[in-house]
């Protein structure tokens, strides 16, 4: 089972990522965790499994909807641990941090 998680890097989304890597006998086989890196996301809430081979961090916004597609890609459940309504618009009037988000040059592949 894939698992594609994002803000993942938060508090809420590093703990459920965290029981999901260390849950006896599951059937994890890969867990892609995409985060913005913004105000909550912190890589470091997941230093103790970031060594885990079935554990993938992307930093991408989930308005780019072609790095979500990519990283969907071969995924059953996705799981979004903190993100707003507003974080879906692609109106930067109502998302001002878009504008800051990675280039593609800047994030990693899925």
């Amino acid at each position: 089972m894939n698992l594609l998680v994002t803000g993942g890097a938060g508090f809420i989304g590093s703990n459920f990522i965290r029981q999901r890597l260390l849950e006896k006998g599951s059937p994890l086989t890969r867990i892609v965790n995409l985060d913005a890196l913004t105000y909550a996301g912190n890589p470091a809430n997941l230093a103790d499994v970031a060594h885990d081979p079935r554990y993938v961090f992307v930093h991408g916004d989930i308005g780019d909807t072609a790095l979500v597609a990519s990283c969907s890609a071969n995924i059953r459940s996705t799981r979004s641990s903190t993100s707003p309504p507003s974080r879906m618009s692609t109106d930067p009037s109502i998302h001002p941090s878009r504008s800051s988000r990675p280039t593609s040059s800047e994030r990693s592949a899925c």
